[in-house]
């Protein structure tokens, strides 16, 4: 799922002397150095400016992050406190490519920034925070974190939000951990609020950085916003808060994302809040086979979070869990036992004013099965559902997946043979959402039997798309993206309003990375760029955003509206420069663009030079722009060739098989020749004898050794070819 995270943690603690790091890529040193406070009260002090590297140590389940922080050029940019100051504060604000995505018609870039301009405005000692920003100068990088404004710096925190421009991924658990090593967390009390509007996408553990973090900090706060997640997405990142003692809340729109970090601006200041108690109770079996679904029944305050779940027995933690199901769905609730035979623990986890609590605990066993099916409960539309399987493996035995209820053995909507892959095998689930059912099917002598059946929920899944809404023609667009991402499964680009599923303007498979490049159309206009899923039963789109093609001016100008034959000229242009534009030359009035007389790929410089046609005559002079659509003639400019002035200095008549001088003017441009060829010859091969021009202004031919009329000529090597510009006969004796 693409991803969008902004963080903060309060502001004034400890001797921080560090500064915004402005665009370039911090040195990667060979010994890491660490900056100190006494050292920065050094160089706030005599205003040094020099930067320091340092490698922040991203801890348990987050990779290590380099940044360069830099002492600020002015003293008063600076915030000096004793360890035991008041909490500390710093913004990390998200800046990935998934910002792009709208809500009500608006990215979430400009949501946050007005969000983050509001909280300032009403809570005015929260302007004096920090900003770490991710995301906002490479695509693809995972180590893309910068360090932008210390923690009361002189740029307003609101102003240096609105100059990022989202570009990369999320590396959500290592800014918070990057923005915790800033603060000095095992030194001064700080606080981190993050808003994010997608998980982690770099392969590290917001769960076990919390623990982490907590385990470090003298005093550490993470509280977490959920930008546009969904239940299931905020339970991934809502540990982070939780586990030091945070809060997480959602946010689905401009309202409540101002609402959220109000409410966390109130919490940074007034502290914890008390812990408050509930009771519940929970019932279910005593045992269960490994895989198969059963029903807890429960009892609860059925607070908007709370859910029953299974772990391992022993198990604390409020993250973790192997299945589990919201008290908003109703009591009971439906689990999934877990592969592995054992002692486990069904429990009521309610989301407490404090966090995530554990209400109540009951004992439950998993035992084996000699046919099972273990799967998850739910999955996606179009996903590969992994299925870890038992049973007899005859010839022809497979697991397949049906419409609820579907009790024939033919009509399945996908299926894989047990031969072949012991143990687990995949599934390709449906792209129409619904109750399904997983079944192993056995081949006997006497026909197909359903051994096993374990029901499946195919759910609709989260899909976004991600980019600039408005973009001008030329080059491509940068698309991030959230979706099954299965085989198959492609971004395209349609006209307004498009709906059959091929014939698009653009695309590029989901296989190909996040994000993606679509080369643009070459019309401007109205397009919508569309996520298509590649299902067990067909393709479906699954999001439709739009997107506005503006158009651009194109204009091409020779140096000369004239020139001779061969002669190079320089033509400057105005375009987008795609790759694969050119100008070309071409006869008066052609409209293919193919078959140019010359051409030059306007990557080469601007203005470019170009040689015009050998032959004379009124000619075209054009921008080609390559797109997605093919090539098209963009800009047009006369451009009339005229013949070039030769002589040709020919003896009149010479000996057979003698050797004789022949003199000549013109061009000399490179590969141009004086021959010899019988008197009549129109090829520019096939010659009795011939010398380069760049030989010198005096040639020497050899003639045959056959008496006749022969002819000397001037071959003029162009573009488009061979000319012969002027000839003169000769005699030969």
């Amino acid at each position: 799922m693409p991803d969008r995270h902004i963080l903060l943690a309060s502001c004034a603690a400890l001797t921080l002397l560090v500064a915004a790091c402005g665009p370039r890529e911090a040195p990667i040193p060979e010994v890491p150095e660490t900056i100190t406070p006494a050292a920065d009260a050094a160089e706030a002090a005599g205003g040094v400016t020099g930067a320091v590297t340092t490698v922040l140590d991203a801890g348990d389940g987050a990779e290590v992050v380099e940044a360069t922080l830099e002492a600020p050029a002015n003293p008063a940019d600076a915030v000096i406190e004793t360890p035991k100051g008041p909490m500390t504060v710093m913004v990390v604000m998200d800046s990935s490519g998934s910002m792009w995505g709208q809500i009500d018609g608006r990215s979430k870039r400009d949501i946050a920034r007005e969000a983050v301009r509001a909280m300032v405005e009403s809570n005015p000692e929260l302007g004096s925070a920090g900003l770490i920003a991710y995301g906002h100068r490479r695509k693809g990088d995972c180590k893309d974190i910068e360090l932008m404004r210390s923690p009361g710096a002189n740029v307003p925190l609101a102003d240096a939000v609105d100059a990022l421009v989202p570009v990369g991924k999320t590396p959500l658990t290592a800014a918070v951990e990057t923005a915790a090593n800033a603060l000095r967390i095992e030194e001064t009390r700080a606080t981190v609020i993050l808003v994010t509007d997608g998980i982690e996408t770099c392969d590290a553990d917001p769960c076990a950085a919390g623990v982490s973090l907590e385990q470090r900090g003298i005093e550490f706060t993470a509280h977490v916003i959920g930008f546009g997640l969904s239940a299931d997405e905020g339970r991934q990142v809502a540990c982070l808060a939780e586990e030091t003692g945070g809060r997480y809340i959602e946010a689905s729109n401009a309202g409540e994302l101002s609402e959220a970090l109000e409410s966390v601006a109130e919490a940074v200041e007034s502290g914890p809040p008390e812990a408050a108690t509930a009771t519940a109770s929970i019932d279910g079996p005593e045992s269960v086979e490994i895989g198969a679904s059963f029903n807890v029944s429960w009892e609860g305050p059925d607070a908007q979070g709370d859910y029953v779940d299974i772990v391992p027995k022993g198990h604390e933690r409020t993250s973790g869990e192997l299945s589990y199901g919201y008290a908003r769905e109703g009591s009971p609730a439906t689990l999934r036992a877990p592969g592995e035979p054992g002692d486990y623990e069904l429990r009521y986890v309610w989301t407490a004013p404090q966090g995530r609590t554990v209400l109540v605990t009951r004992p439950i066993e998993v035992t084996e099965a000699d046919v099972a099916l273990i799967a998850a409960p739910s999955i996606g539309i179009g996903e590969p559902l992994t299925v870890d399987w038992r049973g007899p493996d005859n010839p022809g035995d497979y697991v397949d997946i049906v419409p609820r209820g579907h009790t024939r053995t033919d009509g399945e909507k996908a299926y894989a043979y047990t031969k072949g892959n012991p143990d687990t095998l995949t599934v390709r689930v449906p792209g129409t959402p619904g109750p399904y059912d997983l079944r192993y099917v056995a081949q006997a002598a006497d026909g197909r039997t359903v051994l096993k059946v374990l029901p499946v929920d195919v759910t609709e899944t989260s899909v976004d798309l991600a980019f600039n809404p408005a973009v001008s023609l030329g080059g491509v667009l940068e698309v991030d993206w959230s979706g099954p991402g299965t085989e198959g499964d492609y971004i395209d680009i349609v006209p307004r309003g498009y709906t059959p599923r091929s014939g698009e303007k653009s695309y590029a498979y989901t296989s190909g990375g996040n994000p993606l490049e679509l080369k643009l159309p070459g019309e401007p206009g109205k397009y919508d760029v569309r996520y298509v899923l590649q299902s067990a039963d067909g393709r479906t789109v699954l999001k439709t955003v739009p997107l506005t093609l503006n158009d651009i001016d194109f204009e091409v100008k020779p140096s000369t509206a004239s020139g001779v034959s061969g002669e190079t000229i320089s033509v400057a242009w105005t375009g987008p420069a795609s790759d694969g534009d050119y100008v070309d030359i071409v006869p008066r009035g052609y409209a293919q663009t193919s078959g140019e007389k010359s051409y030059t790929y306007v990557k080469a410089d601007n203005p470019l030079t170009i040689r015009l046609p050998g032959a004379p005559g009124d000619y075209d002079l054009r921008y080609v722009f390559v797109s997605s659509t093919g090539r098209s003639v963009k800009a047009v400019r006369p451009v009339r060739v005229t013949p070039a002035d030769v002589t040709l200095d020919v003896p009149a008549s010479v000996a057979a098989g003698a050797s004789f001088q022949v003199g000549w003017t013109g061009p000399g441009y490179a590969n141009d020749y004086v021959d010899l060829v019988p008197d009549g010859h129109t090829r520019t091969s096939g010659e009795l004898s011939y010398a380069y021009t760049k030989k010198g202004e005096t040639l020497t031919l050899k003639a045959p050794d056959d008496a006749g009329a022969f002819m000397v000529r001037y071959i003029l090597q162009g573009p488009d070819g061979r000319q012969v510009v002027t000839s003169q006969p000769v005699r030969v004796d």
